[in-house]
């Protein structure tokens, strides 16, 4: 018995339970742990990590729980955001902090207790997850830039966000955050996000379009110190940078100096489509594919293949139509995207249905999966189509 009244098990007990499991003590290591259990556990909780976490936390990196208290928790390390769900197990967990385990050396020949201090019947386990980021575009857009002349409404009617803001409200890993920043288009001013309000981008890239057009230079050979210089009347210098920035690059032909660049045909394609289509319902798809070509500078070529993500083209409509459909405006959750686009049209096939699921698949989960998954093949006259696997209401 020990001094707490807590009785001890001594040598002899060990040498009998031995005896009882029918083991010899040449086979056993010297070292003997009795567990007893404490009178009072602490409040611990189980987390499972993957290697990615681990090697993490070993080099000192930090890894975050995020979510407020209407989202379901993610966990998130420099470079990656993992889903974290309570599961439980049918064995009893028990913790430990100071058992010796067989393959660690010991020179103990007496027995040494052992604690436990704590019986866990469920842990949390953690699974990779696209980061969160819709709540990023509802942020920025609340504080969008629409002008100089309404900056002092907007700063003072609108809570402002630092990279350290956004990383604290948004459920990404910092490397995942800055990547959506950059597709979003978004930039800085004076340490805060923003973005352009889109009635605001459209003018701006309208200047910009209407100079090249007026100066007849070629779109893919613009002197941008003579653009800076005209359009920097008419433009604060971060907003006509950024603009710069998003729809064009450098030019790579030797002949011309570092201040030309190109504009990227794909990217003032898309912008000028979407410029057409938000206004409208539905646009006759060959009065559209008219007027949008008739938009966009000389020498470039629109095509539809441009709009992936953004629009529906409705091909067994007469006439045939098409119309504003963005990715970034449906459920982030999978199957919750996925009801949301059996209900806009009954059935796909796979070129239509791919842009607005890429970017929820993973390496272990691709497009094909996804629907394989979470939707139902039909052959229709030799196409391949895919609707709902239960039939919505």
């Amino acid at each position: 018995m020990s001094q707490d009244g807590v009785y001890s098990r001594t040598v002899e007990d060990v040498k009998k339970v031995i005896e009882h499991v029918k083991c010899a003590e040449n086979d056993l290591r010297p070292n003997v742990q009795p567990i007893y259990f404490s009178e009072t556990f602490e409040k611990y909780k189980l987390l499972e990590l993957d290697d990615h976490i681990l090697s993490d936390l070993k080099c000192g990196q930090t890894v975050v729980f995020k979510g407020d208290k209407n989202e379901s928790a993610v966990l998130c390390t420099e470079t990656k955001t993992y889903d974290v769900k309570e599961a439980e197990t049918s064995n009893s967990i028990l913790l430990l902090p100071e058992l010796t385990f067989p393959d660690e050396e010991s020179n103990d020949t007496e027995l040494t207790s052992r604690k436990v201090i704590g019986i866990f019947h469920s842990y949390y386990e953690v699974k990779p997850c696209k980061p969160r980021l819709k709540k990023l575009r509802s942020i920025l857009e609340k504080c969008s830039y629409k002008g100089s002349e309404l900056e002092p409404e907007v700063l003072a009617s609108n809570k402002m966000y630092t990279f350290q803001n956004l990383l604290a409200e948004i459920q990404a890993s910092d490397y995942e955050l800055k990547v959506a920043l950059k597709e979003l288009g978004a930039f800085e001013i004076n340490e805060y996000w923003r973005v352009l309000e889109f009635e605001y981008e459209c003018r701006a890239l309208s200047f910009l379009l209407n100079l090249i057009d007026e100066q007849s230079w070629p779109y893919n050979r613009i002197p941008m110190d003579e653009v800076q210089k005209i359009l920097g009347e008419l433009l604060p210098p971060v907003i006509l940078q950024h603009i710069i920035d998003q729809y064009s690059t450098l030019c790579v032909l030797s002949d011309l100096s570092q201040t030309h660049r190109s504009l990227i045909e794909d990217k003032v394609c898309r912008f000028m489509a979407i410029g057409l289509l938000r206004p409208c319902d539905k646009f006759n798809l060959s009065d559209f594919k008219t007027a949008w070509q008739g938009s966009v500078p000389e020498g470039m070529i629109t095509n539809l293949k441009q709009l992936d993500g953004t629009v529906l083209v409705d091909l067994s409509s007469h006439p045939q139509t098409v119309c504003y459909f963005n990715e970034q405006d449906l459920p982030d959750d999978v199957m919750s995207r996925m009801q949301y686009l059996f209900q806009v049209r009954e059935k796909w096939t796979l070129n239509e249905i791919q842009p607005f699921l890429e970017k929820l698949s993973t390496d272990k989960m691709n497009v094909n999966n996804l629907l394989a998954k979470y939707a139902r093949a039909t052959n229709v006259d030799g196409v391949r189509f895919y609707c709902s696997k239960h039939r919505l209401k």
